[in-house]
């Protein structure tokens, strides 16, 4: 089959990967002059590096990236909040790893599958035929014409908008301030420190003596933000975090930081006619649990284990929503539900959280479904 992708993210890679592998033709557009990662660091989760072990992406990754036991938050205190850790009876850990490292691999991957990929391209909507369909882009022109489309053009996604299909999309107030840097200090956890439902920073370790640094901060105050004293915000972030000195230190204003703002998406439907969407375009959640790239890479090989099973679109589309629905339902519903307890400006949400979240993993079953929720191993409230 001839095959469209709309997006050169993690979702519109892997799935180009995927279906080259299995025999089609495959052309991704993407809208920047060229294909490169913009972010930090993402949590590959155990669920994220099975889908990396079948493109044989692993090993390499991971030997360039942390090995994390778990999540470490704390309160500014001193006090613990949480510690959780991966599933030791499985041998499970997560992997630290820069954004770049993972996109680069997955764009070679591509490239040694001969998937076309087209650049400066903006597609902003989509015309189905009676055949296939073709992307439309921002100059008035068409696309050839494709077997089916795929939409992974993220969470922003212009062809979510023009599509017809039924979504709700909503800008968290929360965004965050990103960075990447020398940092020796911790190694092998997601350190993060909380104060109240207002002050959120994070450490993710990225191996090689490096880690991603990320501050919370309400999207309508990043303006003000910006206009203030540099070194003021330094000294805040270090006396709430003296460990995070080394990154910090290489930092020399607000433009070294990168703005990061995020969306809840919801969609009754993933497809229609001769378009399906997947990853951020499909289902995006607010980071708090770490899942995002990995429930992009699990749309990927799912979808393509569905086209190769059915042989025909329409099919392989029911069965990916079949197998899809009730993972992603659980993973945003709790994402909706855990972010106003870390960013919502809320005292009465933060003193539950710090009674309540402390006792949680201990609880034999709640312990073991918040384990198995950090690894995305879960499949529903369920399963």
């Amino acid at each position: 089959m001839n095959i469209g992708i709309s997006g050169c993210g993690i979702a519109g890679t892997a799935a180009a990967a995927f279906l080259a592998e299995a025999g089609h033709n495959v052309t991704l557009f993407e809208q920047a002059p060229e294909c490169r990662a913009i972010g930090a660091g993402i949590l590959l989760q155990p669920s994220g590096q099975e889908v990396l072990d079948r493109l044989g992406l692993r090993q390499t990754i991971e030997a360039e990236s942390a090995k994390l036991d778990g999540l470490d938050a704390r309160l500014t205190n001193g006090r613990q909040l949480v510690r959780l850790r991966y599933s030791e009876k499985k041998d499970e850990y997560g992997l630290g790893v820069h954004r770049g490292l993972l996109f680069s691999q997955l764009l070679t991957l591509c490239q040694s599958r001969n998937v076309e990929i087209r650049t400066g391209q903006t597609v902003v909507g989509h015309r189905e035929t009676e055949q296939g369909g073709r992307f439309q882009l921002s100059d008035s022109a068409e696309s050839e014409e494709f077997d089916f489309l795929i939409a992974a053009d993220g969470s922003r996604s212009q062809l979510r908008a023009t599509s017809g299909l039924s979504f709700t999309c909503r800008e968290y107030d929360y965004a965050a301030l990103w960075a990447t840097g020398p940092h020796s200090v911790i190694h092998d956890r997601l350190f993060q420190m909380v104060d109240g439902t207002e002050r959120l920073l994070g450490l993710l370790p990225l191996g090689q003596n490096r880690a991603s640094f990320f501050w919370g901060v309400r999207t309508d105050s990043v303006d003000a933000l910006r206009a203030s004293s540099f070194a003021d915000w330094q000294r805040e972030v270090l006396a709430m975090c003296p460990d995070a000195a080394d990154l910090l230190q290489t930092l020399t204003s607000f433009d070294d930081l990168i703005f990061a703002t995020y969306r809840h998406v919801e969609m009754k439907r993933w497809h229609t006619g001769r378009i399906i969407f997947m990853g951020d375009a499909a289902h995006a959640t607010s980071p708090h649990l770490g899942q995002g790239a990995n429930l992009a890479l699990e749309d990927a090989a799912c979808f393509a284990d569905a086209l190769r099973s059915a042989n025909d679109f329409q099919a392989a589309c029911q069965q990916f929503e079949q197998q899809r629905r009730a993972k992603l339902n659980y993973y945003q519903w709790v994402t909706k539900l855990l972010t106003p307890y870390f960013q919502s400006g809320s005292q009465l949400r933060a003193l539950a959280r710090n009674a309540a979240l402390p006792l949680l993993p201990r609880l034999p079953l709640i312990g073991a479904m918040m384990t198995s929720t950090l690894g995305g191993r879960r499949n529903g409230w369920f399963g």
